[in-house]
């Protein structure tokens, strides 16, 4: 169907012969397809999306999350706009759009008010674009090859490349180079500019923080191509190709326009957060990009390097604005409309659709954060606690401590500290300063709600430290040295037996705690406290301990198990030893100790009698200093087993008497 009785007709429409077919402009003679695609069966479900909605706005709830795959994610998601919510468009009346993909951007900039052009190669696309623009009658699509498109001289108030200056080689004329390419679409635009006109560019960065680590290039799937330059082989590279910041800054150069480059987190994609280039050392700033760290956009699994460790150090000593993920970019033929385009240092976005009604942010040059957008109480401006993210400074310290069990101690401590302040905010919004300590004060992220105080902790801890296995769990198992103690479930249930018996916290209890535990040694050296691990343990009632030994021990060890670490008060304590089993990394039953533990030797037991029982073994402590030794190869362990730690059930049971042996 042809109609050319359109209430706006594009701009373009005046320098090229151009028609409206099913609401969609094309070139009056000369059809046009670009070979793009996310497939048939994806464009079919976006369609389908689409015509089941009833509103169609950027943020609509209806197009919210969640999607069934990452095309419908990255086409329908409101994230997509922020992009550009953070940038001054208030003098952009009339805008160009090349690239609009099935219109995300484009809806958004309609929503604004703003008149557009927008500029789509595959047919199929163009036609989701416009379904979802089909209420926007200022708003035009044209399907159309952009390099055959003649623009009108200084017409646009704004021009956007968002996701396309990568593909330039691939879809331009014969015999140009990327970077040709590259500066033939852009001087084409700049053209096409008013005076004070402005032109912004969102793209991935060929030197990106997680394209150091190895991880998959975007639109390649492979790993180092950008980093080794993109070279010309005879797999080609398919005319895709990505820049470095200083790649971009000669080419502006060579085009002679000014520019302001502002990093979205985690990327031009998906912004979450974004950070302006004069807000790289704000307050919170750091808080900000450690939270929002790479993400893979690729079906391939990211190489094995601690990537999360790798970028909180590069950020750290100021290579953000080199190393970011995705560069935006707004340029200007002069200096003065560039001024008042960023008017924040960074923003965090609010999320509806996830129930976040308000973001956060920090205008530039302020001390002070308030809401964003502006609510009533943006003109009451909150101080943001200085320090660095929970997370990263966990990371940081594992990846540099010296073993497991002063990084189990850490994390004990941080938790304990914060369940003692009396109040429980979410993982993200905990901060440590830099002496390592926890700050009363949490990061006041939109998403960070205060718990009640008399939620249950040990559910607390347990949350923290899986959302913290989660955010680390692939730099750790990166890590050589850390691959025998980098599960997270270890570690976890460590650090909750801990909390657990902490004895500041044991109101349940008669409030008397004793701390057992284990040593290990070869045959031929002493026990000492360079090998041993230690829990605390509540005297009364059922316990579990669980001793992570904070290296492995093999089966010619000998383990030392110390029931005790003070002289309980009164007659002689006897403690029922239930089960005592040791394990491998991947063991689920355990290797019974018991046989070891009752038909142990004389002269292998000190301040300790012992008592071989149906249910288990009878200890009696009769001293400050009780232990029995345990001779792992009296129980036929292979020679090859490593053990990682070893669990202890036991009942105490109070002034009750020593049975005789029998």
């Amino acid at each position: 169907m042809r109609s050319d009785d359109t209430k706006c007709p594009p701009i373009l429409k005046a320098v090229n012969h151009l028609v409206c077919q099913e609401d969609v402009w094309r070139h009056e003679t000369e059809a046009y397809e670009l070979e793009y695609s996310d497939g048939l069966q994806e464009e079919a479900g976006l369609r389908k999306a689409l015509d089941e909605v009833n509103d169609l706005s950027w943020d609509s709830p209806e197009l919210g999350p969640p999607y069934d795959s990452w095309a419908q994610e990255y086409h329908l998601s409101p994230l997509r706009a922020n992009l550009l919510r953070g940038l001054n468009l208030s003098n952009s009346a009339q805008v160009l759009e090349i690239g609009a993909g099935c219109g995300a951007i484009t809806r958004y900039l309609g929503d604004m008010g703003l008149r557009v052009d927008a500029v789509e190669g595959s047919s199929a696309r163009a036609a989701l674009a416009r379904k979802r623009c089909t209420d926007l009658d200022q708003v035009s699509i044209i399907n159309a090859d952009f390099h055959q498109l003649n623009l009108p001289d200084h017409q646009y108030d704004l021009a956007l490349f968002i996701g396309v200056l990568e593909y330039a080689q691939r879809f331009a004329p014969a015999d140009l180079s990327a970077r040709e390419a590259v500066v033939q679409m852009l001087s084409k635009a700049i053209r096409a500019l008013s005076p004070g006109g402005q032109l912004i560019i969102a793209i991935e960065n060929r030197l990106g923080a997680k394209y150091l680590s190895g991880w998959a290039e975007d639109h390649l799937g492979t790993s180092w191509s950008g980093i080794a330059g993109y070279p010309v082989t005879a797999g080609s590279q398919d005319g895709i190709r990505t820049f470095d910041r200083t790649e971009w800054e000669s080419l502006f150069n060579e085009l002679d326009v000014k520019y302001r480059f502002f990093f979205p987190l985690p990327d031009y994609k998906l912004p979450k957060a974004v950070i302006s280039d004069s807000g790289v050392e704000a307050p919170g700033v750091n808080v900000i990009w450690g939270r929002h760290v790479s993400v893979n956009r690729t079906t391939v699994i990211p190489s094995s390097a601690p990537a999360r460790f790798q970028q909180n150090a590069l950020y750290r000593s100021g290579l953000l604005p080199s190393c970011a993920d995705s560069f935006g970019i707004v340029l200007s033929v002069t200096e003065e409309p560039l001024g008042g385009m960023m008017a924040h240092d960074w923003i965090v976005f609010e999320e509806p659709a996830i129930g976040i009604p308000r973001g956060i942010c920090v205008a530039q040059g302020a001390s002070t954060a308030t809401l964003f957008p502006d609510g009533p109480s943006a003109d009451k401006g909150f101080t943001l606690p200085q320090g660095e993210s929970l997370f990263q400074y966990w990371l940081r310290y594992a990846v540099a401590g010296r073993d497991r069990r002063s990084f189990s101690r850490l994390l004990f401590e941080h938790l304990s500290s914060t369940i003692g302040i009396g109040n429980l905010p979410s993982a993200s919004a905990l901060l440590v300063d830099d002496a390592g300590e926890i700050l009363a004060e949490p990061f006041p992220w939109p998403d960070a709600k205060d718990t009640e105080s008399s939620r249950d902790a040990q559910g607390w801890a347990e949350s923290v430290l899986d959302q913290f296995f989660h955010f680390a769990q692939t730099d750790l198992e990166s890590l050589p040295r850390m691959e025998v103690w980098a599960h997270r479930d270890g570690i976890k249930q460590e650090v909750l037996s801990q909390l657990k018996g902490a004895p500041e916290r044991q109101s349940d209890f008669s409030g008397r705690v004793t701390f057992p535990a284990i040593y290990w040694a070869c045959e031929a050296e002493d026990f000492s406290e360079e090998r041993k691990c230690v829990v605390s343990c509540p005297i009364e009632g059922r316990q579990t301990l669980v001793f992570f030994l904070p290296e492995p021990a093999d089966s010619n060890v000998l383990l030392r198990f110390d029931p005790s670490d003070h002289e309980p008060k009164g007659a002689g304590q006897v403690v029922i030893v239930e089960s005592i089993h040791a394990y491998t990394g991947t063991n689920t039953s355990g290797i019974d100790l018991m046989p070891a533990l009752t038909g142990c030797e004389t002269g292998k037991t000190h301040q300790l009698g012992i008592v071989a029982q149906a249910n288990g073994a009878l200890l009696e402590i009769k001293g400050n200093d009780p232990w029995v030794v345990i001779e792992l190869s009296s129980v036929g362990l292979p020679r090859d087993v490593v053990l990682e730690r070893v669990e202890v059930s036991l009942k105490w049971s109070a002034n009750n008497p020593m049975p005789e042996p029998v």
